[in-house]
């Protein structure tokens, strides 16, 4: 069974960081993802009331699409429960694909961006 649940030590976060060849980010929050093995990560960090996905990655020698983008709403919910409405993802963050199906679009600054408020209050035939 897929789980998506918050990495509770700094040492675990580390270490998975390593394990997906990513950098760990000391002050980012962190999931990850878990289905009778570990699937990837997703570190965040919140900076001048915007969220930042810092990065979304598959441990090694997975490519789990649903899981990934699961996680990454997870993200997405825990930025939006703490009053964050703008979301930021670089385009280095994670894969072409990913990125592509993760709901985040490049803005006028050529960021990739998300409006979190319209994301979870406005209806799909409205957006």
């Amino acid at each position: 069974m897929l789980t998506v649940i918050p990495i509770q030590t700094k040492d675990e976060q580390k270490d998975l960081c390593t394990k997906c060849n990513v950098e760990f980010i000391e002050n980012a929050f962190a999931y990850k993802a878990d289905d009778n093995g570990f699937i990837g990560i997703c570190q965040f960090t919140f900076e001048n009331d915007c969220g930042y996905i810092k990065n979304l990655s598959y441990a090694p020698n997975v490519e789990d699409n649903e899981a990934m983008i699961i996680m990454l709403r997870a993200a997405m919910s825990f930025m939006f429960r703490c009053g964050i409405t703008s979301s930021y993802m670089d385009e280095n963050a994670t894969t072409d694909v990913l990125l592509r199906v993760s709901g985040y679009k490049l803005n006028d600054e050529g960021k990739y961006f998300l409006d979190l408020d319209k994301f979870y209050n406005t209806p799909c035939s409205k957006r």
